[in-house]
């Protein structure tokens, strides 16, 4: 049979555009065009709706191919960068696309900024960062929170966005939850964490099988076989999106929400210190950054989230506008002392639109260890006078946790007998979990050991491990991080709670609470991580 050279090109055309007809969503990633970091957090909307996706920490997103068949474009915008406007009909569907966004480090014109709080009066941008460089720290700090019940709405409004909750464990994903989500706020008088006033709504959740799963990772905080580093989480209750929305410090600026924050308008500027960092631009809005850590203060605070500690580090940031001194971005992280791995940190940005600020997105993460219920220890410990020797049973009874012979050493058995340290002379492994220790005194007189001086021999073992790598006293244990995330897709400004929908139970698990229909499901879409793509493994 003879294939012709036409026939050639057909097939690798028909190829390709299977291949285009197959791609659901355009990949893409965003990074710094002067250091190649990635931009986290980005918005970017559909240009000519309010509709539009968040930029994961590694700066990458994905868009629904229907917006690029729509000939649609995207605006990129991110404090501290210029704002992009890019065709999407210019990118390629079956890659990952890069975008490199280049820093605005000044206004990009010297034009007036219409700042609503002074009914109309306008501002120059120049002037003011003039005089915002005139005010401290602290003074800027307190400003901003003494106007979030005005840059932020009271109106009855929603937002509806994507929420994910996973677990990071050396840097793979497991137990990756995703869904749509769409929560109600009646406004900045209310108590948002009230159970009538935070009503959410839950129109997509599944569990995302593309990547590892662990059901070791997801068990509840014990303390032992669970439990966070030098902290401990307290019984307040509620599900991964409750707790997530709990450590909003901005919308629940009057209420106590977790360690270190408390009340952000009574405790928080209290007990920590303030510094002016550089002064960044959205567009030509200019946002000052202030940088504050702990004061050294003696405070027994102790709220939702982890247990206060003297010695721990605590680094944060906020982004203020000079222009209305809204909070455009909060950045909390404890870290643990001596070290550089979070305790925990929490990061949300607000964006403004109608000249309100509204919800873009909030993130939550807490580091966590996880061990083995298993402990290789003594289970006990008997002296034979006539063979002058200990009779060390110790636990490990499976058939396949015998104790290592190695590790059975003279060095690592040590005895006394009140003040005197016996000399081990023969550490002997007699069966699987049995060890006989010979010992004698230093003056060569015999060890007499009686009920009347039992409670005087004290003993020190170590470095004695099984044949599967358990050393005793030390429980074998995986360190990861439980991230909770929410990323706005829609604000809906003017919107109650309408009638007929089912709620999310905010104290039981995301996966026990009602589905409901949604007649716009395909309007907002999963932006699921794309470290499993096979895109990524073409860039890297």
């Amino acid at each position: 049979m003879k294939i012709s050279f036409f026939s050639i090109i057909f097939f690798f055309v028909f190829i390709a555009l299977s291949d285009a007809q197959n791609t659901n969503e355009i990949y893409f990633k965003l990074i710094d065009s002067e250091t190649s970091e990635p931009i986290s957090f980005a918005t970017i909307m559909i240009k000519g709706t309010t509709r539009g996706v968040i930029a994961d920490y590694n700066g990458e997103f994905r868009i629904p191919i229907q917006y690029y068949n729509a000939k649609n474009s995207i605006i990129i915008s991110s404090i501290g960068y210029t704002t992009q406007d890019k065709a999407l009909i210019n990118f390629k569907t079956n890659e990952l696309n890069i975008i490199s966004i280049k820093p605005q480090i000044e206004a990009l014109d010297v034009v007036v900024i219409n700042n609503r709080k002074a009914r109309g009066v306008q501002k120059n941008a120049n002037q003011l960062v003039k005089v915002g460089r005139r005010m401290s720290a602290k003074e800027i700090v307190l400003k901003a929170i003494q106007n979030i019940p005005k840059n932020l709405s009271n109106e009855p409004h929603a937002y509806i966005g994507y929420y994910r909750d996973y677990q990071l464990v050396d840097n793979e994903f497991h137990n990756l939850n995703e869904g749509i989500f769409e929560t109600f706020d009646k406004g900045i008088s209310t108590n948002f964490l009230e159970e009538t006033i935070d009503q959410t709504v839950i129109y997509n959740f599944k569990r995302n099988t593309n990547f590892a799963e662990d059901p070791e990772l997801t068990k509840a905080y014990n303390g032992v076989t669970k439990y966070i580093k030098q902290s401990e989480i307290l019984p307040r209750g509620g599900n991964e999106y409750t707790i997530l929305n709990t450590h909003n410090p901005i919308r629940n600026f009057a209420t106590s929400t977790f360690s270190y924050v408390y009340t952000l308008e009574k405790e928080f500027p209290i007990l920590h210190k303030f510094s002016k960092d550089k002064i960044v631009y959205l567009d030509d809005e200019p946002i000052v950054i202030i940088s504050f850590k702990k004061a050294n203060t003696n405070d027994s605070y102790n709220a939702y989230g982890v247990k206060s500690s003297r010695t721990s580090y605590v680094d944060g940031t906020l982004y203020i506008s000079l222009v209305d001194f809204s909070i455009h971005r909060f950045n909390y992280k404890v870290v643990l002392p001596r070290t550089k791995k979070p305790l925990f940190n929490v990061s949300l940005e607000y964006a403004r639109q109608n000249n309100m600020m509204y919800l873009n997105y909030i993130t939550f993460n807490n580091a966590f260890v996880i061990s083995e219920e298993f402990e290789l220890r003594e289970e006990k410990v008997e002296f034979d006078n006539q063979k002058q020797a200990f009779y060390v049973l110790f636990n490990n009874t499976e058939d396949y946790d015998f104790l290592d012979v190695n590790t059975i050493l003279n060095s690592n058995f040590k005895f006394k007998l009140g003040k005197q340290r016996l000399k081990t002379v023969r550490a002997e492994k007699l069966s699987e979990r049995l060890v006989k220790v010979e010992v004698k005194q230093f003056d060569g007189k015999p060890i007499s050991i009686n009920k009347d001086n039992i409670e005087e021999v004290t003993y020190t073992f170590k470095n004695i491990r099984d044949v599967v790598g358990r050393e005793i006293y030390k429980r074998k244990s995986i360190e990861g991080d439980q991230f909770r995330e929410f990323f706005v897709q829609e604000v809906h400004i003017d919107k109650s709670t309408p009638e007929g929908l089912k709620f999310m139970a905010p104290n039981l698990p995301i996966n026990r609470s009602p589905v409901n229909e949604f007649p716009d499901a395909n309007a907002y879409w999963i932006n699921s991580p794309l470290m499993k793509q096979k895109y990524r493994d073409e860039e890297n």
